[in-house]
């Protein structure tokens, strides 16, 4: 039987919203230890959920050089243009003569651009998401603030809005500034390479995916021809690649003389994880270019295995700590696996959320369904 304070509570209904207590700092790592050996070992790794809960990391607070990884945060001021108007993806910039010169520099990867010939925004995407193309991450830059060096100083502002506190862009690219040559941003050309962690590389993955889903429409194609050229992307966990990852549909690769990097997400029955994995050596080697797919997918693969999203409270009355309360909808959470029996709580804000020991990104918590 209800008693007076429980028919008050049942006439409330608990938010949707999953609320947990989150610590003021990410996580340090208590994870077991890698079996991939040092040979290949990366200087960092963060895989989170979507929502922000942290599953494994290992040095994920070491600063160091994401390389092309970079090039997520110029698809996603493209992608915010897009939204605000102020371009459209069918938008054609024409080639210019120093566009054609971008596109040859030596030991960067380009897609070959020629004088006259006319590329839509779309098109650049491609070439970012597929060929990790310099030449067309500097042109989108600077046809949407007119400037690299204006447009690197808004990922930079982007950053710190979104929580990334220990990353510094230098160009839209992610390259060495030295690399680019007279292309470096003006402002920006006395310093050599942008600096991140993996754990700032999961925020950004985490508030693109969140804004803008529609990426996934580009970094999970493999192939596309523009002008006679096949454009054949470089991320080998994507479905029908050499290292194809269940549920992987992007995000990004990086390479430079510090190793080769891999912004890796995939989703499966409704749980989606992100990944980034910075700077697998030896460079140059074959070997650990295509090793930095077989350890992203390892750690992939074995949260797969540890956790699952599923319905751990139907809608309708409750009984959470003594108390009866009314669930509006379903209350579907991330939890492990081997958790059989939920133990829910009740904030003092009337928020429910499961309680089992984990931790999130800062500023981040578990949504409902």
């Amino acid at each position: 039987m209800l008693n007076k304070i429980s028919v008050v509570i049942l006439s409330c209904i608990l938010s949707l919203t999953m609320m947990i207590p989150t610590s003021s700092a990410i996580a340090q790592s208590a994870t077991p230890e890698d079996t991939y050996g040092d040979q290949y070992k990366p200087e960092s790794v963060s895989v989170i959920t979507q929502t922000g809960q942290i599953l494994y990391q290992s040095n994920d607070d070491k600063v160091t050089d994401p390389a092309s990884l970079t090039k997520m945060m110029t698809m996603y001021l493209t992608f915010d243009a897009i939204e605000n108007g102020d371009i459209k993806a069918s938008d054609k910039i024409q080639i210019t003569p120093d566009y054609e010169k971008m596109s040859e520099l030596p030991n960067l990867a380009s897609v070959p651009l020629e004088a006259e010939q006319a590329y839509t925004i779309d098109q650049f995407l491609r070439q970012i998401t597929l060929e990790s193309s310099n030449a067309a991450t500097l042109i989108l830059g600077e046809k949407i603030v007119g400037s690299t060096s204006r447009f690197t100083n808004q990922m930079n502002d982007k950053a710190k809005k979104i929580g990334m506190e220990h990353t510094h862009f230098v160009n839209p690219t992610g390259a060495d500034n030295q690399l680019l040559h007279q292309y470096a941003p003006e402002k920006y050309k006395k310093e050599r390479k942008t600096q991140t962690t993996s754990q700032d590389m999961t925020i950004l993955m985490q508030h693109l995916l969140k804004d803008h889903p529609e990426v996934l429409t580009y970094s999970s194609k493999t192939k596309d021809n523009q002008f006679d050229t096949e454009l054949k992307t470089k991320n080998l966990s994507l479905k029908g690649e050499r290292f194809d990852l269940k549920g992987a549909d992007g995000l990004k690769t990086g390479t430079s003389d510090e190793g080769y990097s891999l912004a890796l997400t995939s989703k499966r029955d409704g749980l989606r994880l992100n990944e980034a994995i910075l700077n697998v050596k030896p460079f140059p080697s074959n070997k650990a270019k295509n090793e930095r797919h077989k350890i992203a997918n390892k750690h992939i693969n074995k949260q797969f295995d540890k956790y699952e999203y599923r319905k751990v409270l139907s809608e309708g009355e409750h009984e959470i700590n003594d108390k009866t309360y009314h669930v509006k909808n379903d209350l579907y959470d991330v939890v492990p696996k081997k958790m059989k029996n939920v133990k829910l709580n009740v904030d003092k804000k009337g928020k429910a959320y499961v309680s089992y020991k984990r931790q999130f990104i800062k500023g981040t918590h578990t949504r409902q369904r």
